[in-house]
């Protein structure tokens, strides 16, 4: 049931899916995969790197390194053998630069710094600008020493850094994720987000303000630091496309009517809120707690956007699809028994309106169908159905319905629970009857129907005293002497 469910909900919301949402979509994945090979690769190459190494290492110490401690009379225990890995490991780093670029600028800090207090850096810088440099002009320095060496990664160069002011770089921001979180956080987000408000808005406001939004956040972002509560992170990089995100999740929890946007809607605008200012917090670098405090404006600047802007006229395939749903929606609430009912004694009073017009085997048709349909009825209406019975025998009527007709709905009747129904229908039919047989096995249930449900009990000891007398040896007989002896006894 729950599977059955979740595939109605996939491919209800695939139905909703229009060309421009698979652009969408493939724009998502296209970022996905751009962010996953330039933010993993580094992070592959160093683990084979490293892999490398342990590989270089082993090949040394199976061929030479454990001989040479056993030819100085030391034995190569484990722990010798992790003490020369790690001394070897060092040397290998050391050696070659880091593939993972936050882990290379840790070393450029520390070697700027050794090389501005010990080797000459503080001279040098004297020499030149004819001044002592302070700590300011320390931090400087080694900024624009460490950016020359990461302009080099995409990851980098595409980023927005709100202190050096390079806002061309707010045309490639957009396309960087600070982490898997945000990314995922973003997927999910936002074609839900497009997908509700496509329905509101024409496309080309919609996407203009997604694409004023992913070049603008760095903006947002730059004025904020420019602040001193933020100002420490100015030196750091901005990207993704958390502030447009907010504020279209903002757009779609609120329109200019209550009833255009459902509760689950609204939750789950609130919830993306909320899990994007999460991430932004607790999981991205520091400047992203800037986004964080701008999320909530955004998101209130979207909610405002959202009541304010003109829902667009739906086109014609839109409006046969709101037809349809709404037809849909009507006969799923209609109330089928109900329906039934109505139909059935609609078609009484037809088959009435059929004799009168002379039109006796249409009228027969109808009236059949609709006995039949009565005593498909729960419960069944006793009342309706003694009293066509009695209009459908009238002798005014010119219409036959057989003994078996009339016996099978009284057996049915009985079924059913409705005796008084019944027996009327099994005098009806045993009234007609010409076949003994058939005539004795209907006196029975008469008889038995009447004493069971005490109704003309002497009527019914009569005809199962019949039922003996045509025939007193089998098992119907048999039944029926049953039934009489239990009413002597009481």
């Amino acid at each position: 049931m729950f599977k059955a469910t979740l595939k109605k909900l996939f491919l209800g919301g695939i139905r909703q899916l229009r060309p421009v949402h698979y652009l969408a979509l493939a724009l998502i994945l296209g970022l996905g995969i751009f962010n996953a090979v330039t933010g993993a690769m580094p992070y592959i190459n160093q683990h084979r790197y490293e892999r490398g190494i342990e590989k270089a290492f082993n090949k040394w110490w199976e061929n030479e390194g454990a001989e040479q401690f056993k030819a100085v009379g030391l034995e190569p225990t484990d722990k010798i053998r992790n003490e020369e890995f790690e001394q070897f490991r060092a040397r290998a780093l050391a050696q070659k630069p880091s593939y993972i670029v936050e882990d290379r600028i840790e070393i450029m800090k520390k070697d700027f710094r050794e090389w501005w207090e010990i080797k000459g850096g503080k001279e040098a810088f004297a020499e030149e600008h004819k001044r002592y440099p302070n700590e300011s002009d320390f931090r400087r320095e080694q900024t624009k020493w460490i950016n020359n060496y990461t302009d080099k990664f995409t990851r980098y160069n595409m980023a927005f850094v709100p202190k050096r002011e390079q806002y061309g770089n707010l045309l490639t921001s957009w396309m960087l994720f600070p982490s898997v979180w945000s990314y995922l956080v973003f997927a999910v987000f936002f074609i839900f987000a497009t997908v509700q408000l496509e329905k509101r808005w024409q496309w080309y406001i919609l996407w203009g303000i997604v694409v004023g939004l992913a070049l603008c956040g760095g903006i947002f972002v730059s004025i904020l630091t420019g602040t001193s509560f933020f100002d420490h992170y100015d030196g750091e990089r901005y990207m993704g496309m958390s502030l447009a995100l907010v504020f279209l999740l903002g757009a779609t929890a609120f329109a200019p009517r209550k009833d255009m946007v459902s509760t689950i809607t609204s939750a789950v605008c609130f919830t993306g809120l909320i899990l994007d200012m999460a991430i932004n917090w607790f999981v991205n670098p520091g400047i992203f707690g800037a986004v964080t405090i701008l999320s909530p404006v955004l998101f209130g600047a979207g909610a405002f956007a959202g009541t304010k802007i003109e829902t667009r006229r739906k086109n014609k395939r839109e409006l046969k699809l709101d037809a349809l749903n709404e037809r849909a929606r009507r006969v799923a609430s209609r109330n089928p028994m109900a329906e039934m009912k109505a139909k059935t004694r609609a078609t009484i009073e037809a088959g009435f309106a059929s004799a009168k017009l002379g039109q006796f085997d249409q009228a027969q048709r109808q009236l059949t169908q609709a006995m039949t349909q009565l005593l498909q009825e729960h419960p069944v209406d006793g009342e309706l159905v003694k009293s066509l019975a009695e209009r459908m025998t009238s002798p005014t009527l010119y219409i036959e319905i057989m003994s078996n007709q009339w016996l099978e709905w009284g057996e049915i009747a009985k079924a059913k629970n409705s005796p008084e129904a019944a027996i009327l229908l099994l005098k009806k039919g045993l009234s007609r009857e010409k076949d003994k047989n058939f005539a004795r096995r209907a006196l029975y249930v008469l008889g038995e129907t009447c004493i069971t449900n005490k109704i003309e009990i002497e009527d019914g000891v009569k005809r199962l005293q019949k039922v003996i007398e045509m025939n007193g040896n089998d098992m119907i007989a048999k039944q029926a002497q049953r039934i009489l002896d239990s009413i002597k006894s009481t």
